[in-house]
């Protein structure tokens, strides 16, 4: 059973849990594109956004969105273990002036999660 039919399995059948699961049950909806990539809607604005401005370094990235840097690297850290992103280190060796740019893997990530909202 996936994670969200098992989160919805004790929901009762009010009109808003059915709405709830049909939602989330569709291949291409948001939420189960953001569940499937078990990523964060945290990690979903980071990588829009870099989808949408391109590569930029992570203090730069955390200026722009208003999350503190560390918390930005957190995020950074997780989805490169993903596969998401890529970081690249500067001479300075402090990773806020790292460069943060889109994998294949991300950009198709975060364009299939765009399409959902528009």
């Amino acid at each position: 059973m996936s994670n969200i039919k098992q989160m919805l399995s004790g929901a009762n059948t009010s009109i808003s849990g059915q709405s709830a699961a049909l939602f989330v049950t569709e291949d291409d909806s948001l939420a189960a594109l953001i569940l499937h990539h078990d990523i964060k809607v945290r990690d979903f604005i980071l990588l829009s956004f870099l989808s949408d401005q391109g590569p930029m370094t992570i203090l730069r990235l955390a200026n722009v969105i208003g999350i503190e840097p560390q918390e930005v690297t957190l995020s950074v850290k997780r989805l490169t273990g993903k596969g998401l992103l890529l970081r690249d280190p500067t001479d300075t060796n402090a990773v806020s002036d790292e460069m943060v740019t889109l994998t294949g893997r991300g950009q198709d990530i975060a364009s299939r999660i765009c399409d959902q909202i528009d």
